[in-house]
């Protein structure tokens, strides 16, 4: 069991690494190192990170990579937020950032960073006063989260962040009050649809988290604005001093990083409309956000706390997939996974692979829930759709195709989008998924006795015990059309 965890965040405002040490329960941290990017100010009108920004992204990705490359990949991981889940050219951008760090890069939901912003946070409280509100305004996007402990009970992720407000409302750079006011109407109807909920679920504290709340902070403290954290006093008075600059370039406050200048207006605009719709007298400020949420989910996943697990088992739930079946398609699968692990998977992704081929056959039937008729199809849909927290989309995007194509044609096709390693492990993953829903076709309460399997690349050979096969023509039929389409989808399989 390795100790030693990084994960980056590739924010739509700042990049930031963090690596950690895993002792005694807690996270000491050995490095840190933040580089504002500003990511979504590349955007142009097409959704498409500018060659530029791009560049300095890729430049700020090479510092980073020397310092993790050489690491396990279980121990890391790079998620990348709003402005990836944007850009048109993400794909472009991923790939020659992956090869700078030497890790894959995820591109996480607005549910999922709202998660792991919660844990980031709870993790780094002193104490426990029971439900709090914890708001992270990041470049991008704005997550609002309600939780208790270190279990969220409501998240929002909302499409405003301090980069893309400022941009929206203050391109030109001129501050006035019109603009102002329009970009806090704008505000508060992003926020309307979600005020009463949170009111009525309640809390007791509120956390700001990331560089919007810190800096603000900052000011509110260097400016005399406030002793302790953030008031509702003191960002009004903030916004007044910013009205009074007339202009971005002109702003100045005590405790405002330059960095943080250009940005900050958007920032303070979200925050003052945060307190506004719900009515928050003050905010404490945590030292904790994504970056520390993404070590402590990685140490979950070494110590069979996986949160993609609990999110498959509560989805399975939830639309009743019938348990027994399921459980028995997933031993059927792991036992024929297990026997072709070192042919078909490399020694660093037969883990992960067992995990997603475990997923796939817990969730392979979910569709039924719909309709009997193309029930695939809508699992497929629902599995790619759901906020499945603790997933990337990359991994929600190979769990859905594999349920999709887990019977009938193979449309090889769905895994061209994936990169080569992904694409590879998908499609294998798919064979052994089909193998073991055909095998437990009777749904017998007794699993299937199982066959001895051997691979290659693209063959595949099953041996069956004794006289087995004949005693089950079902078994037998469907093999021999299994032969039919894997031979179409480029495959060989062979039945003795």
């Amino acid at each position: 069991m390795h100790n030693i965890f990084a994960a980056i965040d590739l924010g739509s405002n700042s990049f930031h690494m963090i690596v950690g040490q895993h002792k005694s329960g807690q996270i000491i941290i050995l490095d840190k190192l933040r580089e504002m990017v500003r990511l979504a100010s590349g955007l142009d009108e097409h959704k498409n990170i500018s060659p530029e920004v791009m560049q300095k992204a890729l430049d700020c990705l090479s510092r980073f990579g020397e310092r993790i490359r050489h690491l396990h990949a279980d121990v890391v991981r790079i998620v990348g937020t709003n402005t990836l889940r944007q850009a048109r050219n993400s794909a472009e951008f991923m790939h020659k950032a992956e090869a700078l760090l030497g890790h894959p890069i995820e591109i996480i939901s607005g549910m999922e960073e709202a998660r792991l912003i919660y844990s980031g946070v709870s993790h780094n409280v002193d104490v426990d006063n029971g439900k709090r509100l914890v708001v992270d305004i990041g470049g991008g996007s704005t997550e609002i989260i309600i939780g208790e402990r270190f279990q969220p009970l409501m998240m929002e992720s909302l499409y405003m962040g301090c980069v893309s407000m400022t941009k929206r409302f203050f391109a030109s750079g001129n501050i006035t009050s019109k603009k102002l006011d329009k970009a806090k109407m704008y505000t508060m109807m992003e926020l309307e649809p979600h005020i009463k909920a949170y009111r009525k679920l309640g809390w007791d504290d509120a956390i700001g988290a990331s560089g919007t709340a810190r800096a603000l902070r900052s000011i509110a403290l260097e400016e005399g604005l406030t002793d302790y954290g953030i008031t509702k006093k003191a960002l009004k008075e903030i916004l007044e001093k910013l009205l009074q600059a007339g202009s971005i370039d002109n702003i100045s406050l005590k405790g405002l990083k330059s960095e943080r200048k250009p940005v900050i207006l958007g920032g303070a605009i979200v925050l003052s409309a945060i307190f506004e719709a719900f009515d928050i007298k003050t905010m404490t400020v945590s030292g904790g956000a994504l970056r520390e949420g993404i070590l402590y989910d990685l140490i979950g996943r070494g110590e069979n706390q996986d949160s993609r697990s609990e999110s498959v088992e509560t989805f399975a739930r939830r639309f009743v997939v019938d348990h027994a079946h399921s459980e028995r398609v997933v031993d059927t699968a792991t036992l024929l996974l297990k026997q072709v692990s070192d042919d078909w998977f490399d020694q660093d992704n037969q883990e992960e692979a067992e995990k997603h081929l475990g997923w796939a056959a817990r969730l392979h039937e979910v569709g039924l829930c719909i309709a009997h008729s193309q029930y695939y199809a809508h699992g497929a849909y629902m599995v790619g759709q759901a906020d499945l927290m603790g997933f990337s989309r990359q991994d929600q995007k190979l769990l859905a195709a594999m349920i999709q194509l887990h019977r009938r044609t193979i449309r090889m096709e769905l895994f061209d989008d994936f990169d080569s390693g992904n694409k590879k492990m998908g499609k294998r993953l798919l064979i052994l998924l089909r193998l073991a829903v055909l095998l437990n076709r009777s749904r017998a309460d007794s699993p299937p006795p199982l066959p001895e399997i051997a691979v290659d690349k693209k063959s595949i050979s099953l041996t069956f015990k004794d006289d087995w096969l004949q005693q089950h023509p079902l078994t037998q039929s469907d093999l021999e059309s299994e032969i039919n389409y894997l031979d179409k989808a480029g495959y060989q399989l062979s039945i003795g």
